[in-house]
């Protein structure tokens, strides 16, 4: 019997598809993967890696998988962050290749399942399993929290 191997924030590796570029030249490389909490998606120090081999940071604690546009310049990644009011909350990074620019946005989320990423539109499931709600987040709408230079 052949086992599927199913991509989803609770199982993905650096050989999926999904963590490379339409064009392979750009791709996405996780370290240390964990679950911070026991039974929850994994989390871990994230890396773009460019045509060159080079390495950038995008995040100590991001999520996954990520997700690259249909043109292939940018990759939206789920990162977690520890908040005093809302304890454990995930949020939406792009990363720009083009201008080298990351971009974290304010709105907050439980789990991201993201699924297409089409222009400027991230579509996917917060919160897979539990009570999951469907979602469109247009990059042009929604209110940045900070970019910065990478």
């Amino acid at each position: 019997m052949i086992e599927k191997h199913f991509i989803s924030p609770w199982g993905f590796g650096n050989n999926d598809k999904q963590m490379f570029s339409p064009d392979k030249q750009n791709r996405i490389e996780y370290f240390d993967l964990i679950e911070f909490v026991m039974g929850s998606p994994l989390a871990g120090e994230c890396y773009w890696v460019d045509r060159n081999s080079k390495m950038y940071l995008i995040n100590k604690l991001c999520a996954g998988p990520p997700i690259w546009n249909t043109e292939g310049n940018k990759v939206a990644l789920p990162v977690w962050k520890r908040t005093l009011l809302k304890g454990t909350i995930q949020k939406l990074t792009i990363v720009d290749i083009i201008k080298n620019e990351l971009t974290l946005y304010k709105k907050i989320f439980r789990v991201l399942d993201l699924k297409t990423f089409d222009k400027n539109l991230v579509t996917g499931i917060d919160s897979p399993i539990h009570n999951p709600i469907a979602f469109q987040f247009d990059l042009n709408q929604e209110e940045v929290e900070k970019t910065k230079r990478i």
